[in-house]
């Protein structure tokens, strides 16, 4: 495709038809969802409905619009409300300020908001397009890891974490914080938010805090329960390379690798060394591995990757059984932790979402504003990855969000016509 080709192309695409065509044919019930939400407002003074709420922050975000002043400003105008309107199948006069969006989301119950993400990844699955990416052509790849979002030197909420710090000066002081652990989903180029728990406090005169550890059993009691029959395999890097994990991954019937450093089990570390030195069960150039390690009345094997061209080395325990023919498979399987970080946190920090911004002060809020940005990801990593014309035209992650918001505030689509979308991950 020559440069006059790709701008006639460029030009004909309508990105934000593209993402309604998404929605309607692959989360059909998604904006029924939205408007199913329990509703704990005064009936008698409701100028917006719920699924108006929540489409006008999903379409926010899916611009990368950052910050709720801004959502105000920038979809407030006729063209933006008539597209709206449309996506919400209803006539709309305003859209609903920002102030209204964060009050209404200080009274939703956030475990409902989990559903519809479980229905998203549900119909997804069911779709069978993410079964070429099961490991061994049975698990699918979980990966968790946690990160911080915001922080402040104020006490936002009786839910922060606290941490004493000290400043340049030498001075002390304490750091509120939210943190996260995530559970996603990897499936080839794909990183989906599949679970989410929040480390914090239940009350604000706590002993001992909350940590990622504890919230990891809780998140797999969660995805346990929401997924029980999914066969999975979860990745994680070396915090969690301990008994309680294995315990739990074992409990569940799930598989782990999981990264393994020299610090994390030293009794186990050092006897991969001594053993691996007389015994390397590898014939592959620069691998080696252990199989049946005893570890507290469990068998462990210990993989160990040496990257000579970046000079790094790569150790993982496993539970999967491990040989010759599936050694360079399973380093990769372990070496996808990183998409967590980039794929997931970094561009969800400092790209299109900016998740350390904090939209509201409110602990529930906090909550359904983080959920719906999984939510967003969701749909726009189909998109992005899945378009054909969007990869021909190898559009940049900013140059499509500002494409659909330039649609949506300024051009009135019919988004009441849908086609049928054809996804591709190759």
């Amino acid at each position: 495709m020559n440069r006059r080709e790709k701008r006639i192309k460029k030009k004909e695409l309508n990105i934000l038809q593209e993402v309604i065509n998404v929605i309607h044919q692959y989360f059909p019930e998604l904006i029924n969802k939205f408007e199913g939400l329990t509703d704990l407002r005064n009936q008698s003074y409701i100028t917006y409905k719920m699924k108006v709420i929540f489409i006008v922050r999903l379409m926010g975000l899916m611009c990368e619009i950052k910050t709720m002043n801004e959502l105000t400003r920038e979809l407030n105008t006729e063209e933006a409300i008539k597209n709206i309107a449309q996506i919400c199948g209803l006539e709309l006069e305003e859209i609903p300020h920002c102030d209204t969006i964060n009050d209404v989301f200080k009274n939703i119950k956030v475990e409902e908001i989990e559903e519809i993400r479980k229905y998203m990844i549900v119909r997804l699955i069911r779709s069978k397009m993410l079964d070429k990416y099961r490991i061994r052509d049975k698990y699918f790849h979980i990966v968790v890891d946690g990160t911080g979002l915001a922080t402040s030197r104020k006490k936002y909420n009786k839910n922060c974490l606290v941490k004493n710090k000290i400043d340049k000066n030498g001075k002390e002081y304490q750091e509120y914080s939210t943190y996260v652990l995530e559970a996603k989903l990897v499936v080839g180029e794909l990183v989906l938010s599949i679970g989410t728990e929040f480390v914090e406090n239940e009350k604000e005169d706590v002993e001992k805090q909350d940590c990622e550890i504890k919230a990891f059993k809780r998140l797999a009691e969660k995805i346990k329960k929401e997924y029980p029959r999914l066969k999975i395999i979860i990745g994680a890097d070396a915090l969690y390379a301990s008994k309680s994990v294995m315990d739990i991954c074992k409990e569940k019937g799930w598989k782990y690798i999981i990264r393994f450093k020299e610090g994390s089990i030293p009794t186990l570390y050092n006897e991969f060394k001594i053993v691996v030195e007389e015994n390397n069960e590898s014939i592959k150039e620069n691998y080696e591995y252990v199989t049946g390690l005893d570890y507290r009345e469990e068998k462990i094997n210990v993989i160990k990757h040496t990257d000579k061209k970046k000079g790094t080395e790569f150790v993982y325990i496993t539970d999967l059984p491990i040989s010759n023919k599936n050694i360079e498979e399973t380093v990769r399987v372990g070496r996808k932790r990183w998409k967590i970080e980039n794929e997931g946190f970094n561009i969800q920090k400092n790209g299109t979402f900016d998740i350390g911004h904090l939209y509201s002060k409110d602990s529930v809020a906090i909550k359904v504003h983080y959920l719906l940005i999984q939510i967003t990801h969701i749909i726009r990593q189909l998109i992005e990855k899945g378009l054909k014309d969007i990869k021909e035209l190898e559009l940049k992650i900013k140059e499509i969000s500002q494409t659909i918001k330039t649609t949506l505030i300024s051009t009135i689509t019919n988004l009441t016509v849908h086609r049928l979308v054809q996804l591709r991950f190759d």
